[in-house]
């Protein structure tokens, strides 16, 4: 009789502990991660923003950078304990949309971005990718060459990341132009273009650099002037 009581005891128990873990799992199923947010590529010094759309009844939201959650949010407030951090939210479909805005976007910032709820081990995560510009510059400066005479032009692209494409616009008159790029080789963050043209008479010449990934484009201008060669 004892061992019957004993067990029907712990049947209970057992079915007691089953309940609770249903009301748990129910309660967690409430809310969840609809949308993580997306991959971002931004340049150094400019704002990221990602998105995170999540179903009602949630209690924390934390972002965070590289694995340090940087950003709490809190259905009344966020938590914020760095100023270049912040945060906006939306409604949208009956869902909360929680974003988080980086301010002043540094090149060691590059790195995961993760959306997760508190007591939930779904989240949503995505890619913070940051370029620098660096400069550009035509060392010569304006030049003064000879007509129907083969010259170059070199532009320089220094402190770039990743490096950008160089291309050049030729406003003078030409009868043959061509150019190449290539990697300094003491400076991987750098490159130079060479442009090769034979003049046949006054004008501009631009070498642009262009961002790879960004609408984003760099250039500078020199005057070429043509004289007649000597007699």
């Amino acid at each position: 009789v004892w061992r019957s009581m004993r067990d029907a005891g712990s049947c209970r128990d057992i079915l007691a502990a089953l309940v609770v873990l249903a009301g748990l799992a129910a309660c967690g199923s409430g809310n969840e991660i609809i949308e993580g947010p997306k991959n971002v590529t931004v340049l150094k010094g400019s704002e990221a923003h990602f998105n995170c759309t999540i179903s009602r009844g949630w209690k924390l939201i934390m972002w965070a950078l590289k694995g340090t959650v940087v950003l709490s949010i809190t259905p009344t407030e966020p938590i914020i304990t760095n100023n270049r951090f912040t945060s906006a939210s939306y409604e949208e479909g009956g869902n909360f949309i929680s974003e988080m805005i980086i301010h002043d976007v540094q090149l060691n910032d590059t790195g995961q971005i993760k959306c997760s709820l508190q007591n939930s081990d779904r989240d949503g995560s995505a890619f913070l990718s940051v370029q620098v510009m660096g400069q550009l510059f035509i060392p010569e400066g304006s030049l003064v060459v000879m007509e129907d005479k083969p010259c170059n032009v070199t532009c320089r692209a220094l402190g770039w990341t990743p490096l950008p494409r160089l291309s050049w616009e030729i406003g003078v008159p030409v009868s043959h132009s061509s150019y190449y790029s290539v990697l300094e080789p003491e400076d991987l963050q750098s490159a130079v273009s060479v442009l090769a043209l034979t003049p046949q008479g006054n004008g501009t010449v631009t070498c642009v650099a262009e961002m790879k990934g960004l609408h984003v484009h760099e250039s500078v201008t020199v005057n070429l002037t043509v004289v007649q060669p000597p007699l």
